[in-house]
């Protein structure tokens, strides 16, 4: 073989044994880094209008939900777009089904 040849195997042969190597990484970076998420936060998320509109004083529902898991939140009544389709109630009652942790109902109130 000549030598252009054998740069071109040798450049393969190496990008694909470092391509082993950050994969073994990433692997193992994954499993040690991993952080658990709570559920309770998309699922708040999901039964709220989903309108972004920021007039709970939240960044977006997301945000709202986050406050509301929490514990942050001061009331469920604040999301302007859902209080006619009943959100605070629903929230409050998957609160109730979905305690924390530690075994507690998030005291938020509908108000």
């Amino acid at each position: 073989m000549n030598n252009a040849v054998m740069t071109i195997v040798w450049s393969v042969v190496l990008l694909g044994v470092l391509a082993i190597i950050f994969g073994l990484g990433l692997a193992i970076a994954d499993k040690y880094l991993h952080v658990e998420a709570d559920t309770r936060i998309e699922d708040i998320q999901a039964i709220l209008p989903n309108a972004n509109c920021g007039a709970c004083g939240y960044p977006g529902c997301a945000g709202y939900a986050e406050a509301i898991v929490n514990g942050e939140a001061t009331s469920l009544s604040s999301c302007k777009p859902g209080l006619k389709s009943g959100c605070p109630e629903k929230i409050r009652a998957y609160l109730d089904e979905h305690p924390n942790q530690d075994g507690t109902i998030n005291p938020i109130k509908v108000k």
